[in-house]
């Protein structure tokens, strides 16, 4: 392994009963349920990691075609590897913050119900360093509450967004709360931080449910007429609600639009 390698896991590691010390058999569960929790609005690939021995139990075919990689020869190293430098100690930070969070902030049977999300450029076979979206979901974890199994998806949104704010989102499933857009630079992080609770934290999304579900679609490059018929809406009630979405958000364009809600994890 490499320095970079090695912080990562020690960032890990250092954190007490985060990581499982004894493996489980590879999970049988259909990883197609928990795209349902999942926004991939470009290509993606995804994995699901044994905690215990930081090793894969599935890598899906993709990331031949993304990274080059043949998903039997792919690992956790190579992963960490092709991520920008410039990219590195972000990508430290947001890991300590949500290894905090999961083992202090959270009981433990509500670990799967956090999905965890920021972005990262990734080096590609073809097209050099993109844009990532990095999404993880806790799939099993020990009575006490140590990582077992996590499932991860990294998507392409390059044709979306080149920037990124490096910010981090903790987005509750099942009604639990959210904590979006943290900066995890800001040295007294861990100071707002209590057992179970996230008080002052909390930013929820300034978006319904149906207009978030009109920006996913955006996202995928629906158009208006496009998106009525899928949401059994009037073209008219789409158009209103896009340009409520720009006023309300005060971006320029969609785009810009679903840029800024995949920076801050609302979608």
């Amino acid at each position: 392994m490499n320095n970079k390698v090695d912080t990562i896991y020690n960032i890990w590691h250092s954190h007490n009963n985060y990581l499982g010390k004894k493996s489980v058999a590879p999970s049988t569960t259909d990883v197609a349920q928990y795209f349902a929790n999942l926004f991939c609005p470009g290509d993606f690939y995804y994995y699901v990691i044994d905690s215990p021995t930081l090793t894969f139990d599935v890598v899906s075919p993709s990331t031949m075609k993304l990274l080059g990689i043949p998903p039997e020869e792919m690992s956790l190293p190579q992963l960490i590897n092709i991520v920008h430098p410039d990219d590195m100690t972000f990508m430290m930070r947001c890991e300590d913050v949500v290894a905090y969070f999961l083992k202090h902030c959270i009981p433990p049977d509500k670990m799967i119900k956090y999905k965890i999300s920021y972005c990262l450029r990734e080096r590609t076979i073809h097209k050099g360093y993109r844009m990532f979206l990095l999404q993880t979901i806790t799939m099993a974890t020990t009575e006490d509450g140590a990582l077992l199994k996590v499932f991860g998806c990294h998507t392409d949104i390059t044709h979306i967004t080149s920037v990124n704010n490096r910010k981090l989102s903790l987005i509750g499933l099942d009604g639990e709360p959210s904590y979006m857009d943290l900066d995890v630079f800001d040295e007294n992080i861990f100071e707002h931080y209590e057992p179970f609770d996230l008080r002052g934290i909390v930013i929820e999304s300034p978006y319904s449910k149906r207009e978030i579900e009109i920006i996913k679609h955006l996202a995928l490059g629906m158009t208006t007429d496009s998106i009525a018929d899928k949401l059994c809406l009037s073209r008219n009630t789409v158009e209103t609600h896009r340009k409520n979405l720009l006023k309300k958000s005060k971006c320029k364009n969609t785009v810009e639009l679903v840029a800024q809600c995949i920076r801050y994890g609302y979608i």
